[in-house]
């Protein structure tokens, strides 16, 4: 048996790699190179973080709302110019933003995250060399009701065997458990269910284990189109000329929407851009944190830490916008006492962000021998281990795993109506 991945990224390296754990011979076609900066896997924040996994569509959350978020200093921010492109994604995004709905996307996500640290330690066993750091989250505000407030939206999660706080810490408390924090911060608490990777290091180290496996791995490799017959894919179409196979596995993020439509397959997701940089603080922080209040996530990488922020919906543009990387910066500002008083590295990458906030992890229906793999949000680095697994299984076995069935790709209704758990 032969497999083809389309996508050099966590999720496209993930399936590739469980794939040859089972012996089956695998090519993967990458548009760029393995771990490249303009790869969406190279500057996120890296969190590895289950307890966190709920969808983005939340209960309450409006299109009257939603209008409100055209400014650029925005955490979500819609381009005024691109808002005819997305309406139709954005409506059926309001349809999900209700209790019923949200409580499903939290108990599928959370079955989907359960064993993604069992999964991290096998790699490192495996010999797969990456940056890792076992420091838990710290959720950093001023207020305390602001961290009640955050600790009450993961309250969910309890209920699948997560750990969670029982309580915010008052401003002593917080600063003795991460002294980086400043006057500022009031408030928060600890979560230990986090890790965090340098997340190009993970996606280098695994694209030199599946060399070492003997996957193939194709660089700079565009996919044009695919030699299809009724009910099943017979080679991909590429710049290199045509690649058959057997099976045929769409896991390129963001762009796996354009690649499904050369299969005459759409799905509802739009890229939403991420925004991070570098920063090199007074103190290093001892573990990841969350500043809720600006929406923003720190990373700590040796001497520097990541910060990285907001979701802005502009289409394919991996440009940087700088109103919106200097109002984060700005903003972080407030939060750390910095050694360099400037950023270093800002860098934009594109999330894949389905309708409903759950991932795609279904057949390429109607192809028989077609599957995609995509539709993580912020929770690549969290889900595309165990999701990489799974999909070894399904493709070798014939049978979906239980584990996929709330993301399936027939799952979002033809038309845009309200959903039932609104």
């Amino acid at each position: 048996m032969r497999v083809v991945v389309v996508g050099g990224g966590i999720s496209g390296l993930c399936c590739a790699y469980y794939l040859r754990k089972r012996d089956i011979e695998v090519t993967v076609l990458d548009s760029a190179h393995v771990g490249s900066r303009s790869a969406s896997s190279w500057g996120n924040g890296g969190w590895i973080a289950p307890a966190q996994a709920g969808p983005l569509p939340e209960p309450g959350l409006t299109l009257h709302g939603l209008r409100a978020l055209v400014r650029s200093d925005s955490a979500l921010y819609f381009r005024p110019s691109y808002l005819p492109r997305v309406a139709p994604w954005l409506a059926r995004f309001q349809t999900y933003c209700n209790q019923g709905d949200y409580d499903c996307g939290v108990a599928a996500l959370a079955g989907l995250g359960k064993r993604c640290f069992e999964l991290v330690d096998e790699m490192v066993a495996d010999g797969i060399t990456f940056d890792l750091w076992k420091l838990g989250m710290v959720c950093a505000t001023g207020k305390p009701e602001d961290a009640r407030k955050v600790l009450r939206s993961l309250e969910g999660m309890r209920q699948y065997g997560y750990e969670l706080p029982d309580d915010v810490l008052g401003e002593s408390e917080i600063h003795d458990l991460e002294p980086s924090l400043n006057s500022k911060v009031r408030s928060g608490f600890h979560l230990t269910a986090q890790w965090n990777v340098k997340a190009d290091t993970l996606v280098t180290g695994l694209g030199t284990k599946l060399r070492e496996m003997g996957v193939e791995i194709l660089e700079g490799t565009e996919v044009a189109g695919f030699d299809r017959t009724e009910g099943s894919v017979r080679a991909v179409q590429t710049s290199r000329g045509d690649i058959a196979a057997d099976h045929f596995v769409l896991a390129a993020g963001s762009w796996t929407t354009p690649l499904a439509r050369k299969l005459g397959i759409s799905i509802p997701m739009e890229p939403g851009k991420g925004y991070s940089f570098l920063l090199k603080p007074k103190m290093m922080p001892k573990h990841g944190i969350l500043f809720a209040d600006i929406h923003a996530g720190v990373t700590p990488l040796g001497d520097r830490v990541r910060i990285g922020g907001t979701m802005e919906f502009s289409g394919y543009d991996l440009s940087i916008d700088q109103r919106r990387i200097t109002n984060l910066f700005n903003l972080a500002r407030g939060y750390i006492d910095l050694e360099q008083p400037n950023y270093e590295e800002p860098w934009a990458g594109l999330r894949p962000m389905t309708a409903d906030g759950l991932p795609i992890l279904d057949w390429a229906q109607p192809y028989r021998n077609a599957y995609v793999a995509t539709g993580y949000s912020m929770l690549g680095m969290t889900l595309s281990q165990t999701a990489g697994e799974a999909m070894a299984e399904m493709i070798t076995t014939g049978t979906r795993p239980a584990l996929f069935e709330p993301f399936r790709i027939d799952r979002f209704p033809k038309w845009i109506v309200r959903r039932s758990g609104a």
